[in-house]
């Protein structure tokens, strides 16, 4: 993965916000995630305009914390997030449960 990859969410999952966290299922309910808040910041701004360096930076505004942290959880995130199918570094955006899709 590089600093100036620009990932996106797939289409894969429906989205439900529950504010701290994100609720993420399948068509067919099969499969669901729940990200926590720092997976959460992370995978709303996986929107193809934002590269991983840009990601880590909003951790460190985000958060508070130094920029090394954020960008190693940043890497592992979207990596884990990657493996899981729900953001891909080219791709379409996840639809919203809210937007009738």
């Amino acid at each position: 993965m590089r600093a100036d990859d620009r990932p996106t969410k797939t289409d894969r999952y429906m989205v439900k916000d529950l504010a701290d966290e994100l609720l993420l299922y399948d068509a067919e309910g099969a499969k669901v995630h729940v990200l926590n808040a720092t997976m959460r910041e992370i995978y709303l701004r996986c929107d193809g305009q934002h590269s991983v360096d840009d990601l880590a930076r909003s951790l460190v505004a985000e958060f508070e914390i130094d920029e090394a942290t954020a960008k190693k959880d940043t890497i592992e995130v979207l990596q884990q997030l990657i493996d899981l199918e729900i953001v891909s570094l080219g791709g379409s955006a996840a639809r919203s449960a809210t937007d009738g899709r």
